[in-house]
């Protein structure tokens, strides 16, 4: 075959599987808007098929108490506790009105507040949980529009779009949802880009927030949290908003809310701040009952360390704390209870600082619990068991730490 003939040849079969490999991944666009009004301290929301909405067949939507107003382009019937829509082929959307308000837990606090000049909330909190019948292939191209009264200024986890709006990319789901903490209001701001993340602070003015406070805190411990556990999110937001908001801190994705009155040092040595930041990164849950002290533990353990690795304690700082955290847990039995709170987390952080020593130790110093978190960081939801069997496989043999009847089903 002549060259010439060989190259057009060899272009048009390159050409051909392009298209192939073109076609097999369709995409679908999805707006999800939320306008903000303060006089019902509620938003009027959609969910918004554009290009590609033919490859929907249909969304089941959970809509709790906080929902109403339920209605959509194409039909809404309901399908047991759901109510399913079936969009029109060439696109529409799905309308309601949620309540921002939200109690956290059984408290009198909210974990989700709409104020006379400010609004805090989780996007999980106000865009309802959706099961999606789709075709094979489809990805969703995302984003998330937030209307807000003049003069208020809005911040996500998410990056603004070209074209308006904040993109929302989740590699690990076909049918990207916005997740994570939304301030909104009259805003004071500050950003920064530390340890290779862009940091974003946030809170409403007139309440003595102490915004370059925290950036300074974050300038020396997230270096020292990337050591520990890898690359960290490309973007974090910090919210902090006034009461009647929780007073503490609440992790999401790539974001995490801290009641301004609370310290970024607690008296006892722990950091909110470190722990929050801690679930955020590592996204680390318990798999089932009894579970919980992995992720709590884990995440009280690092608000220490990480503190004392960026030489925010010392030494005699740090047996301090460790006497503290026996005393506070001296009666416990068990650290396999329903949920880690307190005692049960001290305990667990006592467990955990073993463990690191042991594979220090026992590895001349090349191995810690760092390079067990980063792989539970790979399975996220942790068991026990597995939990047992990775820090053993990381030891590369047994380690005595774990055996203890902490570690046994609570009675």
């Amino acid at each position: 075959m002549p060259r010439l003939s060989f190259l057009a040849a060899t272009a048009a079969v390159l050409m051909t599987l392009h298209a192939a490999g073109a076609g097999a991944a369709q995409s679908v666009e999805i707006t999800y808007t939320l306008v903000l009004e303060p006089d019902s301290r509620s938003a009027r929301a959609s969910i918004t098929l554009a290009q590609g909405a033919a490859l929907i067949d249909w969304m089941d939507l959970e809509l709790g108490p906080r929902y109403s107003e339920p209605d959509a382009d194409g039909s809404l019937e309901p399908n047991g506790a759901r109510l399913r829509w079936t969009p029109p082929p060439e696109g529409g959307s799905f309308r309601y009105r949620v309540r921002i308000d939200e109690l956290q837990g059984g408290s009198d606090s909210y974990r989700g507040y709409f104020a006379d000049d400010w609004a805090v909330f989780r996007a999980e909190g106000v865009i309802p949980r959706k099961y999606t019948s789709f075709a094979d292939g489809t990805r969703a191209r995302s984003r998330l529009v937030v209307e807000a009264p003049a003069g208020w200024s809005v911040e996500t986890p998410y990056a603004r779009r070209k074209g308006g709006g904040y993109g929302i990319h989740h590699p690990e789901t076909k049918i990207d949802t916005p997740n994570g903490w939304i301030i909104a209001g009259r805003l004071g701001t500050r950003r920064d880009e530390i340890a290779g993340v862009d940091v974003v602070v946030a809170a409403p003015v007139g309440y003595h927030a102490r915004r370059m406070d925290l950036l300074a805190f974050l300038n020396f411990t997230l270096p020292v949290m990337r050591d520990a556990f890898g690359d960290l999110p490309r973007r974090i937001l910090l919210a902090s908003a006034p009461d009647p908001m929780w007073r503490g801190g609440l992790s999401a994705p790539r974001s995490l809310f801290l009641h301004l009155d609370r310290p970024f040092i607690s008296e006892n040595g722990t950091s909110a701040v470190l722990h929050e930041l801690t679930h955020v990164v590592t996204r680390i849950t318990g798999a089932g009952a009894g579970d919980d002290w992995i992720a709590e533990g884990l995440a009280e353990f690092y608000a220490i360390e990480l503190l004392y690795r960026a030489g925010g304690m010392t030494d005699a700082r740090l047996e301090g704390i460790k006497r503290g955290l026996r005393a506070w847990s001296k009666e416990v039995r068990s650290l396999r209870v329903p949920v880690s709170t307190g005692a049960v987390t001290a305990r667990a952080v006592l467990l955990l600082m073993d463990v690191d020593a042991e594979i220090r130790a026992g590895s001349d110093q090349r191995r810690s619990l760092d390079d067990v978190t980063r792989l539970l960081m790979a399975g996220r939801r942790i068991s026990t068991t597995a939990f047992v069997q990775i820090v053993e496989s990381t030891a590369q043999g047994t380690v005595k730490a774990l055996n203890t009847e902490l570690l046994l089903p609570a009675p």
